[in-house]
């Protein structure tokens, strides 16, 4: 049974507002860090775990979800910023920090900006460079998970519907009716579309390179856990990160540890489709 948020409210962050969740109300805190086009309920399937006995903190940066969503202002180097002033907000000296995709990356910079902020790092399916360097390069999923930004769809019913076509987002359970129940915003005409924003993605994207993943590894202090999807989302050699970048990353970052799984992707990998992962956090974290 998925567990009920024991907090779901907003706060100021500097001068955003930021929606944030909580699960768990004992237990050494954990801050979760979503990806692109996600929102903070994309974590449910770990924190049914690991609020037995954590406080499990998500929130929808900036752009996404019900966060605000500044005309200009997006990257990584931002989302960091505003981290760290969601860590002071909360109270939280060394939370452990999880991160997922797009959230990984951003993790990562923070952890090794602000080291005396993070207990652990878990960084989920991405921390290295990206394996392209165009939009006309980047893979087929990542294109088909922006199109869909702006461009209301006539009900919630065909939203899913459409949704449940793409086979990476198979097997579908649960957990992820509940991700994209938290993705929609309603029209007046019944029509709904994605709360994330369009222009702020567009952004990251064209500001991606100051984040500069390889130059942070040398300087995370934290034990740092990294998993990564060895399934492909549309082709079997489409993942975002590379067996041949994790070895780079284990090379370059202070204890970290690997772990593979080959049979999920990079959606599957959060979903709870398998146990595996959050078995490999909560025996990490311990």
């Amino acid at each position: 049974m998925m567990k009920n948020t024991v907090r779901d409210e907003f706060l100021i962050a500097d001068d955003l507002t930021l929606h944030i969740v909580q699960w768990g109300e004992q237990g050494p805190p954990v801050v979760c860090v979503h990806g692109l086009t996600a929102n903070a309920f994309c974590f449910q399937a770990l924190a049914d775990e690991l609020a037995k006995d954590h406080r499990v903190f998500a929130y929808d940066l900036r752009g996404r979800g019900d966060s605000d969503k500044p005309e200009e202002g997006y990257s990584i180097p931002l989302h960091a910023a505003d981290l760290l002033a969601l860590l002071d907000e909360l109270g939280l000296a060394r939370p452990i920090l999880i991160g997922h995709s797009l959230g990984a990356l951003i993790s990562l910079y923070f952890a090794a900006h602000h080291p005396e902020r993070v207990s652990k790092l878990v960084l989920i399916d991405a921390g290295a460079p990206l394996p392209w360097h165009t939009p006309e390069e980047q893979p087929a999923w990542l294109t088909a998970s922006i199109n869909r930004l702006g461009n209301p769809v006539p009900s919630f019913q065909e939203y899913i519907a459409r949704l449940k076509q793409a086979p990476f987002l198979q097997p579908w359970n649960a957990y992820i009716d509940l991700y994209f129940q938290h993705d929609v915003m309603y029209n007046s005409d019944g029509s709904v579309s994605s709360k994330c924003y369009r222009q702020g993605v567009l952004e990251e994207g064209q500001r991606y390179n100051e984040s500069a993943p390889a130059e942070q590894w040398a300087n995370i202090k934290a034990s740092t856990l990294v998993l990564r999807a060895g399934k492909g989302l549309f082709s079997e050699q489409d993942q975002l990160l590379s067996e041949e970048a994790v070895a780079e990353m284990q090379q370059h970052i202070p204890h970290c540890s690997y772990v593979n799984f080959p049979t999920l992707n990079h959606y599957t990998i959060i979903f709870g489709v398998e146990p595996g992962p959050v078995q490999e956090i909560r025996s990490f974290i311990a």
